[in-house]
């Protein structure tokens, strides 16, 4: 669910050749020397957005992509700081969400930051001149796909261990237990890390090229230099591509298959097995059991959509791009749906704080105890329920 900034947009050829941009032309400016692009003839629409930051981009990663980010940063944080607040916030499905909040917190910092400082730097698009090597290819990039990885597999952890307490609750109150949450979180974290490290190659050369704009007004403060992390060996872009689309897709089958039986089990009869004990609309504590455990999976079902809806368009266009290293005939135009799938990437990281208030009584309850200040109500049923 990566979407890294410092890297070149592809130059396209339109149909009817009637221009192209050469990455490989050499020249000599007065202040760069050395391979780079000619634009010289080329038009503004021919330089929009793929070379030079477009207006609906400029709108997107100054305008929206910082009020989304602050609105999720607000909300993040507010659930991590009633989490460390109160002792009964800690329980095993809670940690999850924690996680998921710092790592959705640490794709918002980074990600919405990072584009909104090269778009403000620069005109070119992609250009991470400001950062530099180490600083976008070895520190950014990746902490952006680590951030994505783990909130993919962060969900799809919650929703397994939601499937395993509603359809084998008797198996999950054995297995489950603080310890292996603790497990589970930290090889979610690891695997985060030992992916971004396969895909890293192909964003660590870091490439500098030299820019020769049209001769007019608009261009005459453009800079003659711009640089992009890139991959070495065009071998790793369909490697990297691939790692993210198939995690990706792969998790989305997981999850819908555990959201189709914990509905069938939850809504497909009319009474709820707790601990192996049926559960009767005239039992009403163990029928507030059961609505405990309606709202929390109904909060996962929740969350867990909103979660593939906003972020497959921007694998959808990733699997495209990746379809066009293969077949070369393709050719994926520089459009504006691409920026705009990464910015529903930055909702989907905002919203999640928000899902757990609006869906369940007991994070609004805690959301409006930390507002007032003032002890939050220690239901019972705050509780893990299975």
């Amino acid at each position: 669910m990566s979407s890294h900034s410092g890297e070149p947009n592809s130059f396209l050829e339109d149909k009817n050749n009637e221009y192209s941009i050469s990455y490989y032309d050499y020249f000599t400016t007065e202040e760069c020397t050395g391979f780079g692009w000619d634009l010289s003839n080329h038009t503004q629409d021919d330089l929009q957005p793929c070379t030079v930051n477009s207006t609906e981009f400029l709108v997107l990663t100054l305008i929206i992509q910082p009020i989304v980010a602050v609105l999720g940063i607000l909300g993040n944080v507010a659930f991590m700081f009633i989490v460390w607040k109160e002792p009964h916030m800690r329980n095993n499905m809670n940690l999850i969400l924690l996680n998921l909040a710092v790592a959705d917190l640490l794709y918002l910092l980074v990600g919405v930051g990072e584009k909104f400082v090269n778009s403000v730097t620069s005109p070119v698009s992609g250009d991470c001149t400001v950062f530099g090597r180490v600083g976008q290819c070895f520190i950014i990039n990746p902490l952006i796909s680590v951030a994505s990885f783990t909130s993919l597999f962060l969900v799809s952890f919650f929703s397994f261990e939601r499937y395993v307490a509603i359809c084998t609750p008797m198996k999950h109150l054995l297995i489950n237990g603080r310890k292996r949450t603790f497990y589970h979180i930290g090889l979610v974290w690891f695997s985060s890390f030992a992916l971004t490290a396969i895909i890293l190659p192909t964003y660590s050369d870091f490439s500098t090229v030299c820019i020769k704009w049209p001769n007019e007004t608009l261009y005459s403060n453009y800079p003659t230099q711009a640089a992009f992390c890139e991959t070495q060996t065009d071998i790793w872009i369909p490697v990297g591509e691939m790692v993210e689309i198939f995690a990706f897709f792969i998790a989305l089958l997981l999850n819908v298959v555990c959201f189709v039986k914990i509905t069938s089990k939850l809504y497909g009869r009319k009474q709820f097995s707790f601990g192996g004990t049926p559960v009767y609309e005239d039992d009403p504590v163990r029928a507030q059991h059961r609505n405990s455990a309606h709202a929390a999976t109904r909060m996962l079902l929740i969350n867990g959509i909103a979660f593939f809806v906003l972020a497959t368009p921007f694998h959808l266009t990733s699997a495209i791009e990746f379809a066009e290293h293969i077949f070369s005939d393709w050719i994926f135009p520089c459009t504006f749906y691409k920026d705009l799938s990464v910015t529903l990437l930055y909702v989907n990281s905002a919203v999640n704080p928000y899902i757990y208030g609006v869906t369940n009584q007991f994070y609004r309850q805690a959301y409006r105890n930390m507002l007032c200040q003032k002890l939050p109500n220690r239901n019972p049923n705050n509780a893990d329920v299975t």
